[in-house]
């Protein structure tokens, strides 16, 4: 155990959402271990507002990686890191913690020159070179929740409360709530049909036969959610429904969208940072899952159901596939069978 006091703390999870709120526990764990620090947390921009205004948190760093360049032949183009490094090591932290664990964010903790430099002892791309002081945990698979829960146990903190702050102002509130007309004697379900990964998604058909349903058989209000860079996926979606679910692909920031998911009795969705979120804010999920691996980033908590066909090729962690024969295994009728079930718990 590192047992050793802090003034000056700087995090390092830049991206992405589901990530960083699968930190939010582990900045509260720290908070409470040193109330008197000052704490930062180093970001990517448009992800920030999960963190905005956090009471466990004392300032954000805006990661920009346009600084450091893009990915050619050469490699990595450090563009603008002398400046970067520079107001880093000005702010003088005597404790940096890397929970991305990339050569990056390995390289930024290093040169922050920081006194002491957390992260974990098999982190990836060789960061752990860049850390003096390195965490293992057991051999084991583990929810990345918990798995940042080690680093500060080893500091000394107590990780046996979980803290999925997310502070949403009123007028984000407000904001969702204007965009829905909530009839309270209907259940509102959310939908999200994207991800990150191809691999990742549910087909659209699916999708839309189980939002009609949904619509007709379980008399509940639905409603479209995702980011603008998902409208022409949801706004296709929609086109194939016969109920015309209420759209707000693009319609929300992340912090309207939290506000948003709070209000739904329930979510469905890919693995997503949408999944994330509703499981933060105390909103049940279904969740379908394909290549990734629900036992390290699926929703957490309980109440959610987690669909998975048991196919060899299971969990694979592809981003591409010629064969998505994992998600087609999945049926509408398995989808409705978890809707309905935590629908009836909820009563």
């Amino acid at each position: 155990m590192l047992n050793r006091d802090f003034k000056n703390i700087l995090i390092i999870k830049p991206s992405s959402i589901g990530d960083v709120i699968h930190a939010l526990p582990f900045l509260k764990a720290v908070r409470g271990r040193y109330p008197e620090a000052v704490i930062s947390w180093l970001i990517n921009r448009g992800i920030d507002e999960i963190i905005k205004d956090n009471p466990n948190l004392d300032e954000v760093i805006l990661f920009e990686r346009k600084r450091w360049g893009g990915f050619d032949d050469i490699g990595y183009k450090f563009k603008g890191l002398t400046e970067f490094i520079r107001e880093l090591r000005r702010k003088r932290f005597d404790l940096v913690i890397d929970l991305q664990g990339l050569f990056r964010s390995g390289v930024i903790t290093y040169l922050s020159g920081a006194g002491c430099r957390i992260g974990f002892a098999n982190a990836r791309e060789f960061s752990p070179i860049f850390y003096n002081y390195k965490v293992s945990h057991p051999p084991i698979e583990m929810h990345a929740v918990d798995r940042y829960l080690l680093i500060a146990k080893e500091l000394g903190a107590d990780i046996t409360k979980k803290d999925f702050k997310i502070n949403i102002p009123e007028k984000e509130k407000k904001y969702a709530s204007s965009l829905i007309s909530r009839n309270k004697k209907r259940s509102l379900i959310a939908i999200n049909p994207s991800a990150r990964w191809e691999t990742k998604m549910w087909p659209l058909k699916r999708y839309a036969e189980l939002t009609d349903i949904i619509a007709s058989k379980l008399k509940a209000q639905t409603v479209l959610i995702g980011s603008r860079e998902d409208e022409v996926r949801i706004d296709e979606m929609s086109s194939m429904t016969k109920s015309k679910p209420l759209n707000l692909s693009g319609k929300t920031s992340l912090l309207q969208l939290s506000a948003l998911l709070k209000k739904a009795d329930l979510l469905i969705t890919n693995d997503s940072g949408p999944m994330h979120i509703a499981a933060a804010v105390g909103t049940p999920v279904v969740a379908i899952f394909g290549p990734t691996r629900p036992v390290r980033t699926g929703p957490y908590g309980n109440g959610h159901v987690v669909l998975q066909s048991g196919l060899p090729c299971i969990c694979c962690l592809r981003k591409r596939c010629n064969d998505l024969k994992c998600m087609e295994a999945i049926t509408v009728n398995d989808v409705l069978t978890a809707v309905k079930g935590i629908l009836k718990n909820k009563k």
